[in-house]
């Protein structure tokens, strides 16, 4: 189940707008003229399938309706309960039949809300200095109870608080269901630093998710380990069934030729970072062998497959992204392995040892540092089958990488299979496919 269409009426009491998701294609480019409302739309969407329904309540439009690709449509205005409580009215039309739901939007005095904010500012030892107020001992930073669970709550989404401030524990199945399928994220222009913890200073994106490429190749690593050891203590009895099955005979072409293939995959896998392979090894080429010693090879084959296919997916991601970042940097080169996540070298300059001089994260451009994180986030960190918004892709971006920038997409798309829709101010962004672009109209 996927969006196909997004349309808001009378944002900002003045301006339609039509966006239709370019599914078939993947991408969907929104353009105009700045204060027509291109990233409110995207944030109007992110907020409400991620349970921000509050954000709402601080935009002025009329309607947003969500058109589904089943043919479903859900119309979303706000308005007042009897109690002059803000609330969401959510109408879902499909065939004529139609179906309606009110969520209550929880202000920044209500109860449920302010348990929550508690919960999070006692998990940080935070002081509370009024009803609705926190501060941050350290830093001395006054929060709201709004403000700290839209700054920390993610920390807390398993909390029975996270969904309480949401609204929906009392919906009805036909909203719930249908909500839950769709994934939506945000990728926003400040994307270069990230805040953790209340107490900690702003952390460089690039040295987190680098990180946390370290630890997922050592998770897959791991999980190899493992598996190779249930294999191997499992192998004399399966070889001896195998020996005693009455089955066709491995041809010579058919063993060389999984020899060749089991090869070429530990070379990509070496060229990943995610295992060593030996430099000089050399092919076994098979040549009227006995069949036994066919059986006992291709069990060997079977197996050590078994162990590589562990990591297949993250092979994949990590040689796109090598890919993308290696045809865009200049004069450096980016490698990948478990214990520096990411690591780059000069293909220029030397060290003392007559090696290519390491390069550390730190030092890379603003631009590189932003096409590296948005090209990892979009590649590692986003769900199949999810809408991704990009807000200003071109942010910080050399002109030739925005030109090269919706190529690269198709790319994600194919292996994420993701709907990507685009705001951008970039003709460059665009380049020679504007036949995926929507165009956002003022009042003539």
């Amino acid at each position: 189940m996927k969006l196909s269409k997004i349309s808001v009426h009378k944002l900002f009491g003045v301006f339609t707008h039509e966006v239709k998701i370019n599914n078939e294609r993947g991408i969907t480019i929104v353009i105009g003229e700045n204060g027509l409302g291109k990233t409110v739309l995207l944030e109007m969407i992110e907020s409400f399938f991620n349970k921000r329904f509050h954000y709402l309540n601080n935009v002025n439009f009329q309607e947003l309706i969500f058109e589904f690709d089943d043919g479903v449509k859900w119309s979303i205005s706000r308005a007042k309960d009897e109690e002059e409580e803000q609330t969401l009215l959510i109408k879902s039309f499909s065939g004529k039949s139609v179906k309606k739901y009110t969520l209550q939007i929880l202000n920044d005095d209500d109860g449920s809300l302010i348990r929550f904010a508690q919960h999070i500012a006692r998990s940080f030892s935070m002081r509370r200095t009024a009803i609705t107020k926190w501060e941050d001992r350290k830093t001395g930073t006054i929060y709201s109870a709004r403000d700290l669970i839209e700054k920390y709550g993610e920390s807390f989404s398993n909390s029975h608080f996270k969904y309480e401030i949401d609204s929906t524990i009392d919906a009805p199945e036909w909203f719930i269901n249908r909500f839950k399928k769709i994934n939506v994220t945000l990728i926003e222009t400040q994307r270069v630093f990230v805040v953790d913890e209340p107490d900690q200073a702003p952390v460089e994106t690039v040295k987190k998710y680098s990180s946390e490429l370290s630890q997922e190749m050592k998770r897959k690593l791991t999980e190899s380990t493992e598996l190779s050891s249930k294999l191997d203590r499992t192998y004399p009895n399966r070889l001896v069934s195998e020996l005693k099955k009455k089955k066709a005979k491995i041809t010579d072409e058919e063993l060389n030729g999984k020899l060749k293939e089991l090869e070429e995959k530990r070379t990509l896998l070496d060229e990943v970072g995610l295992i060593e392979t030996e430099k000089d090894s050399i092919l076994l080429k098979i040549d009227k062998t006995e069949d036994v010693v066919k059986d006992v090879l291709m069990l060997y084959i079977q197996d050590s497959f078994d162990k590589l296919d562990i990591f297949d997916l993250i092979s994949i991601k990590i040689e796109l992204l090598l890919k993308i970042i290696n045809d865009r940097f200049k004069h450096k080169k980016l490698f990948v392995n478990k214990e520096d996540g990411f690591l780059f070298r000069s293909t220029i300059i030397k060290d003392e040892f007559n090696n290519y001089q390491v390069i550390p994260i730190d030092k890379l451009s603003s631009g590189e540092k932003n096409e590296l994180i948005l090209f990892y986030k979009l590649i590692f960190k986003t769900n199949p089958n999810s809408l991704i918004l990009i807000d200003e892709p071109e942010i910080s971006l050399h002109i030739s990488w925005q030109n090269k920038f919706i190529s690269d997409l198709r790319e994600i798309h194919k292996l994420n299979e993701l709907d990507i829709l685009i705001a951008t101010h970039s003709p460059d962004i665009i380049s020679n496919n504007w036949e995926l672009s929507v165009e956002l109209k003022g009042v003539e």
